[in-house]
């Protein structure tokens, strides 16, 4: 069996399993959905809840919340998780009730492609149920699941940042993940991207630098169309589109095109440092993939 098979076959698996099992625990059903169900690293995606609360249910009094925790199997660390409480407080559950709720999560890119072992995808235990905020040893199980994480190339067209960026930095003391690497733009940045020729989400997260903040203008074009035009209220922004098929184009590549009105040079705010490079604004994330979640 080639790796291509290989791939395929995975894929079906986890599209066809993915919806897991029920557990009748204290008289809870739960019933968790993975939108799309194809799952990748690097993804944006969304988490559909469905309690029941059958005959055997009985009210929860003490200040329960709902932990959503995704681990690493192969070095039993915890990958990400999404504690959070539902919007109708556990407390006020009533036997017969049937409870639905749909939460967005975004799965970090953690997969290694390059690594000599890495066998197209890995295997992540998703583990959902409620626990006593006040005592951590009171948790209630409701969904066990393996989960095999494919790599977001699979189908996430390739960034090529080409003309107008500087090279891509890194702060190793981040306590946050996904403002730890960036690249600046300059006045103008290009990138090239394959055209899937379909609906697409464009995420893109940035930082105004403190030189340009109040009044910085930030164009962002799909080839020569202008996508949107603003000023950021806040040093940091995050920007979230769905961009119809049309607007991509017919060309096999399209160009995310990044412009400001504003640069500064390092260099010439502090004479202290020898850096000339020509800035606009920090770009910490672009991501772009086939619309799969309505």
């Amino acid at each position: 069996m080639n790796k291509r098979s290989a791939v395929i076959i995975v894929i079906l698996f986890v599209a066809l399993s993915f919806c897991g099992k029920k557990n009748d625990t204290r008289g809870i059903d739960l019933n968790v959905k993975m939108i799309p169900e194809t799952v990748t690293d690097d993804l944006y995606g969304k988490m559909s809840y469905s309690f029941e609360l059958n005959e055997k249910f009985t009210e929860l009094k003490k200040n329960y919340k709902v932990f959503v925790h995704f681990w690493r199997i192969k070095n039993k660390e915890m990958l990400f998780q999404d504690d959070h409480f539902p919007e109708m407080k556990i407390s006020d559950w009533k036997k017969g009730e049937k409870l639905e709720y749909t939460r967005d999560i975004y799965i970090p890119k953690f997969l290694d492609e390059y690594d000599i072992d890495f066998e197209g995808y890995e295997e992540i235990r998703l583990s959902v149920g409620l626990y006593n905020i006040e005592n951590n040893d009171d948790k209630i199980l409701l969904f066990d699941k393996v989960l095999n994480i494919q790599s977001a190339s699979l189908n996430a067209p390739e960034i090529v940042y080409d003309e107008g960026w500087h090279q891509s930095e890194t702060d190793f003391n981040s306590k946050n993940p996904t403002i730890g690497e960036w690249r600046w733009t300059s006045g103008k940045s290009v990138c090239i991207i394959e055209n899937p020729g379909k609906e697409v989400v464009l995420k893109i997260k940035g930082r105004v630098s403190e030189h340009n903040m109040e009044d910085q203008k930030i164009r962002f074009f799909i080839n020569e169309n202008l996508l949107d035009e603003f000023v950021p209220e806040k040093k940091d922004f995050e920007k979230n589109y769905i961009i119809p098929a049309e607007k991509l184009g017919t060309n096999d590549e399209l160009r995310l095109i990044i412009e400001v009105d504003k640069i500064f040079v390092p260099g010439k705010l502090d004479k202290t440092i020898s850096d000339d490079r020509e800035l606009g604004i920090q770009i910490f994330s672009i991501y772009f993939r086939e619309n799969l979640v309505d």
